[in-house]
């Protein structure tokens, strides 16, 4: 099992959004795009078909960006 972090950005009703969802799942059972879907308890079979489904436009999903500090 793997416990991973991606954001969610996009937009409802014209307001912008980033959301961090925690996500934990098996990469030999599915991938993290199907890990999304299923945290949202949804049966679309994609994360554009999610987006539809929750009403978000330009929407998107990304890995965190983690900046070292170099001093």
């Amino acid at each position: 099992m793997i416990k991973e972090t991606v954001i969610i950005e996009g937009s409802v009703r014209g307001m912008k959004f980033s959301k961090p969802v925690l996500l934990q799942y098996n990469p030999s059972q599915e991938n993290v795009e199907e890990a999304i879907i299923k945290f949202f308890d949804s049966h679309a079979n994609s994360f554009e078909e999610l987006a539809v489904q929750r009403g978000w436009r330009d929407s998107y999903w990304t890995f965190p960006q983690y900046y070292e500090l170099v001093i």
